[in-house]
């Protein structure tokens, strides 16, 4: 379980916050303490907090949307990705005989690439009552900065183990292309505001609808 799902399932299980009673025996009370600490609305009463936790909760599900749609729409068209193999980095060594061999699903592309963005989609419509997000321009420029630090990890990610998560980030394939890396990054970061616009439009449309079945 990622942070995610804890503060969602805590969002869950206690929306309301929650009061250390020092009358309480002192299991009650680190009860209390373990509980105040893993949940979200404790937090809400300060503003800087609260706008992270939204930070943060924006970013694990535009992410996910633009994770999918960067490999469908793009990695697959250009015969990057698809349902075939992963191409590994080089090695300069053989495997030692008998080692086990990785076995490779397919399935596991549409874990990778699709069922995150599914899980999303549920959590946004079904599983919060989460607002919408607020300021939008300190949204939107977190969403893109985020992106952008996503890159470099991307490329210490590349010098790290040889092996680039994005082709157009990958020098080998795109020695010769400099100018198209550099479009292709700037693409990725102004990407994120239109993913940030659609996961806002879900929450306003869920609200919207909830709304009016209160209403009546």
């Amino acid at each position: 379980m990622d942070s995610k799902q804890l503060w969602t399932a805590m969002h869950l299980i206690s929306p309301k916050a929650i009061e250390v009673d020092p009358q309480e025996c002192h299991g009650h009370k680190f009860r209390a303490y373990v509980l105040r600490f893993f949940s979200p609305p404790n937090k809400a009463t300060c503003n800087v907090r609260k706008f992270w936790f939204s930070m943060f909760y924006t970013m694990a599900h535009v992410f996910p949307f633009m994770n999918t749609m960067i490999y469908w729409a793009a990695l697959v068209p250009t015969g990057h990705g698809g349902f075939k193999p992963p191409s590994m980095p080089h090695r300069h060594y053989e495997p030692p005989a008998g080692n086990a061999t990785i076995r490779y699903d397919p399935g596991n592309i549409i874990n990778v690439w699709s069922i995150t963005t599914v899980i999303a989609l549920i959590e946004i419509g079904f599983l919060n009552s989460i607002r919408r997000q607020t300021p939008v321009t300190a949204h939107t420029v977190g969403v893109m900065f985020c992106s952008g630090a996503y890159l470099a990890w991307a490329g210490i990610g590349k010098l790290a183990t040889g092996h680039s998560g994005l082709f157009f980030l990958d020098p080998d394939l795109m020695k010769d292309m400099p100018e198209a890396i550099i479009a292709a990054c700037i693409a990725f970061i102004a990407l994120s505001p239109g993913f940030l616009s659609y996961m806002y439009g879900l929450i306003a449309m869920r609200e919207t609808m909830t709304a009016t079945h209160s209403s009546h």
